[in-house]
């Protein structure tokens, strides 16, 4: 059976809660953690809340399994413009802004029963997700990892991977979750020619290729994504194929940066601590 690499380089349980009393950290590790103090009332709320729940020591626990050749920072930020979220090679350090959990709070359904999806999980599932999503780009980088196809795509692929080694009934709420927001900022995008161009893809292909990953990893666990009609039907037909494709890119690329290969997908499935 394929050793599923990604799986020991995020193992997702202490991602958004890390638990104090386990430091797993050895000396020397690489990873560097910063809580900008915000001036806004809103803005100074989230950072007490990710503070308390040791949000960035935990992502730091989670990587302690990489080797890293230069220090990495991951930090929350007020940046005082339209949330965000980047991975900056110049200084090594991945941001994910305030305003940026700010916009998903403000997206996340009130009620559950007509968007099919909890408030809970739009917020898990969105924060969830640009972190993985932007430390894909830091270890793409750190590690020189070869990429085929625009960076943009293969963190998606990245995050989504991680994500979908998570207990079976834990991956379909975050993956909803993940999957509401982006359908959230496809309702909104209004092309122009410009849009074509750019480096990322549009709303709406991130939203199906996060579905087809999902439904080509457990059509158990995601058939109703197929089911519903959320996933077009002549989609879902290549899914498990585009599933293994990445499994298999992604094994082969990260496996020698592992420190060991003893750990399994059991990692992710331990738990998920949904905190906040």
């Amino acid at each position: 059976m394929m050793i599923r690499a990604l799986s020991l380089i995020l193992a997702l349980p202490p991602l958004l809660c890390a638990n104090p009393a386990a430091s797993g950290i050895a000396e020397g590790d690489r990873i560097r953690v910063a809580y900008a103090v915000p001036k806004s009332a809103e803005a100074r709320t989230i950072f007490q809340e990710m503070r308390a729940r040791r949000l960035l020591e935990g992502l730091r626990e989670t990587l302690s399994v990489v080797r890293l050749p230069r220090p990495l920072t991951v930090r929350l930020d007020e940046c005082g413009r339209e949330g965000n979220a980047w991975y900056d090679p110049a200084t090594r350090s991945v941001t994910v802004c305030y305003e940026f959990i700010q916009d998903v709070r403000s997206r996340a359904p009130k009620d559950s029963s007509s968007a099919g999806v909890t408030r809970h999980q739009a917020i898990m599932g969105s924060i969830a997700h640009v972190f993985l999503h932007e430390i894909g780009h830091a270890l793409f980088h750190l590690l020189e990892v070869p990429i085929l196809g625009r960076e943009e795509d293969a963190a998606d692929q990245f995050a989504a991977l991680l994500l979908l080694n998570l207990r079976p009934a834990q991956a379909r709420q975050i993956i909803n979750g993940s999957a509401f927001l982006l359908a959230s900022y496809a309702e909104e995008e209004k092309l122009e020619k410009s849009d074509f161009a750019n480096d990322h893809g549009l709303f709406r292909q991130r939203f199906y290729n996060l579905l087809c990953l999902a439904y080509g990893s457990d059509r158990r666990t995601f058939g109703y994504l197929a089911d519903r009609g959320d996933l077009p039907k002549e989609r879902t037909e290549t899914c498990a194929a585009e599933y293994d494709q990445v499994v298999f890119a992604m094994d082969r690329l990260f496996r020698r940066h592992l420190r060991s290969d003893r750990l399994g997908r059991e990692h992710t499935r331990r738990g998920f601590r949904w905190a906040f």
